[in-house]
């Protein structure tokens, strides 16, 4: 919130002396959650995490039913059991069980990890292409439209972020001239 109003009052500033020089350059907008989702790059990534989160959940619920499987065995092993041979196994099973709770909780804060640094890698495709879009327009900023009571649609450059990215990406996609 701190970085949101220093922005805005470098902005509020450099708006007064482009005022004093007789042209206020203009602001962009552009939403980049509209992005993410409607960009053949953007809906790559989301199902790129899906598909992990995916995988981790059910690798989670793999491991839960076969240690459920395995208690209810032991649960019915134990009337048939010493009570110090049971305590033992029933020791070893909880402490097998603690330990993939720990290794899928590390395997989820590495996923969340892996996430946010493909996030970062998608955020800086977009950084060019904003920069460009600024230097065509002679704009100031380009700003998160989310954060931005009322504007005119006309500075909205969503679509056309959308449109350059899928550009790039295609281009990355084809074939080199051998």
């Amino acid at each position: 919130m701190v970085r949101l109003g220093a922005a805005l009052l470098a902005l509020m500033l450099m708006g007064t002396m482009a005022m004093g020089q007789g042209r206020i350059p203009p602001l962009l907008l552009v939403n980049p959650q509209q992005v993410l989702e409607r960009s053949e790059t953007g809906r790559a990534l989301i199902a790129e995490n899906q598909e992990a989160r995916e995988a981790l959940a059910a690798e989670s619920a793999e491991r839960s039913d076969a240690f459920e499987r395995e208690e209810m065995e032991l649960t019915e092993r134990r009337g048939a059991m010493e009570p110090e041979a049971f305590a033992a196994l029933a020791d070893e099973f909880d402490a097998r069980v603690r330990a993939a709770r720990a290794e899928q909780d590390r395997a989820g804060q590495q996923l969340a990890r892996d996430q946010e640094a493909a996030q970062a890698r998608f955020n800086a495709l977009l950084t060019p292409i904003y920069s460009e879009l600024m230097r065509e327009s002679g704009a100031a900023a380009v700003l998160d439209i989310r954060n931005v009571v009322l504007a005119n649609s006309q500075l909205d450059i969503t679509r056309e972020v959308i449109r350059r990215l899928d550009a790039a990406a295609a281009l990355d996609d084809e074939p080199a001239d051998q």
